[in-house]
C-alpha cells in the first residue's frame, strides 16, 4: 500500500512534469537517516526524491518547485522489516530579489506507518554567493505550523564551497549550524554538521556523487543524548536531469 502511494505520487508528478522545463530525480543510499540532528535509523536506508521547476512563469515574478522525497529504510530501526517511513512534500518560491537570493516554502512531512499524521512547516531561507570563489552562505528559518514541530523555530545557518576540478568533476564542502527554539523543550544550539562531497557528470543528463557528513551534538538538553546515536554518515547517490 506505501509503495503505491509513492509510485501514484510520482505519477501524478510525471503528469505535472509535462507543464514545466526542467525535471531533476535522485536517489541517494545512505549509511544511516539523521535529520537535524536526531537519528531516525541507524542502519542503511535508500532515499528518493524528484524535483519539477522551470514553470512558464515571467522572471520578473521568481520562480517555482515542487518536489517528492522519501526515506527506505533497508535496514529497520526497529527490526520490523524495510519500508518506506518517511514521504515529504514540498513547495517552494523563489522571491525575484537581485541583491539577495530569497525564497520561501512549505514542506509536509507525512509518515506512512503512523496513518494521518504529519508534520507541517514553513521555511525563509536567506542566501548570498562570498565573492567569485565558490563560497556561498546562508541562513534558515524553519517554523512548525503543525504536528508534533508546531510553534517550534529551527534557525540553521550554513557556510558552503563548490570547485570544479574538471569539466566533469566537482568537489564540494560546507558546515552549518542548528539552534532550536521549542515550544515544548529547552532552546538552544542543536547540532552542527561538516562534510564533504564529489560529484561527476556521465554525460548532459547523468550524474553520480558520494559524500561524508559529521554530526555533533551541541547541546544535550536540546540535542538529547536519546536522540543524538549516529555522528557520522556516508552517502552515494546518481541523479537524472531532463
Amino acid at each position: 500500500m506505501k509503495k503505491g502511494i509513492v509510485i501514484m505520487t510520482l505519477a501524478a508528478c510525471a503528469a505535472v512534469a509535462a507543464q514545466a522545463a526542467d525535471v531533476s530525480t535522485y536517489v541517494d543510499f545512505a549509511s544511516a537517516y539523521v535529520f537535524r540532528g536526531v537519528t531516525l535509523n541507524d542502519g542503511f536506508v535508500m532515499q528518493p526524491g524528484a524535483e519539477i521547476s522551470g514553470f512558464p512563469i515571467d522572471e520578473a515574478y521568481g520562480s517555482l518547485a515542487i518536489g517528492i522525497w522519501a526515506n527506505y529504510d533497508i535496514d529497520a530501526i526497529d527490526s520490523e522489516g524495510s519500508d518506506f517511513s518517511e514521504i515529504d512534500y514540498y513547495i517552494s518560491y523563489t522571491l525575484p530579489v537581485e541583491a539577495l537570493d530569497v525564497s520561501v516554502a512549505y514542506t509536509e512531512y507525512t509518515y506512512p506507518e503512523s496513518g494521518d499524521n504529519a508534520d507541517k512547516e514553513l521555511n525563509l531561507t536567506l542566501g548570498s554567493a562570498i565573492g567569485t570563489n565558490g563560497l556561498y552562505a546562508s541562513v534558515g528559518f524553519n517554523y512548525g505550523v503543525g504536528g508534533a514541530i508546531e510553534k517550534d523555530l529551527y534557525l540553521q545557518g550554513a557556510l558552503d564551497y563548490e570547485m570544479e576540478l574538471s569539466d566533469a568533476l566537482s568537489a564540494s564542502a560546507g558546515v552549518t549550524v542548528g539552534y532550536l527554539i521549542s515550544d515544548t523543550g529547552a532552546d538552544g544550539f542543536n547540532d552542527a554538521t561538516a562534510s564533504i562531497g564529489l560529484g561527476y557528470a556521465l554525460n548532459d543528463n547523468w550524474s553520480i556523487g558520494a559524500g561524508l557528513t559529521y554530526i555533533a551534538q551541541l547541546d544535550d538538553e536540546v540535542l538529547s543524548d536519546d536522540d543524538y546515536d549516529v555522528s557520522l554518515v556516508a552517502s552515494v547517490g546518481i541523479s537524472y536531469d531532463f
